[in-house]
C-alpha cells in the first residue's frame, strides 16, 4: 500500500513539475513577444504587484531596469521619469510601498491610454 501511494505521489509531482515548467516556458515566451511599450506596461504591472505584496526586492528591481532603459538624449520626458523613478526609490527605502503603488498605477493608466492598449 505505501510502495503504490508512493508511486502515485512521485507521478503526481512529475505531472505537476512538466506542468509547471510548459507554463514557465509559456510566459517566457509571451515576454519575448511583447513590443516595448508592452514590457513598460509589463513592468508597471509588476512594480504595483510588488508594492502590494511589499516585496522591496522586486519592487527595486523593476525600478532598476525602468530607469536603465531611459533614453536621455534631448529627451526631457527621460528626466522627468528618471525625477519620478528615483522619488519612488527613496519612498520604498522608507518603506512607503503605498505611495509608489499610486504612482505606478497612475504611470500604468496614462500609458495604457496614451498608447490603446487593453487595460
Amino acid at each position: 500500500m505505501y510502495r503504490q501511494e508512493t508511486i502515485n505521489n512521485t507521478e503526481s509531482n512529475v505531472k505537476n513539475g512538466i506542468v509547471a515548467a510548459a507554463v514557465k516556458t509559456y510566459q517566457k515566451e509571451q515576454l519575448l513577444n511583447l513590443s516595448p511599450v508592452e514590457v513598460i506596461r509589463k513592468l508597471y504591472d509588476t512594480e504595483i504587484v510588488a508594492c502590494k505584496k511589499h516585496d522591496l526586492r522586486l519592487a527595486q528591481r523593476v525600478l532598476t531596469e525602468l530607469i536603465s532603459s531611459l533614453n536621455f538624449d534631448n529627451n526631457e520626458i527621460a528626466v522627468q521619469l528618471f525625477q519620478l523613478y528615483d522619488y519612488c526609490k527613496r519612498c520604498l527605502r522608507k518603506g512607503n510601498f503605498e505611495e509608489v503603488e499610486l504612482v505606478f498605477e497612475e504611470l500604468r493608466s496614462s500609458w495604457v491610454d496614451a498608447f490603446k492598449l487593453n487595460r
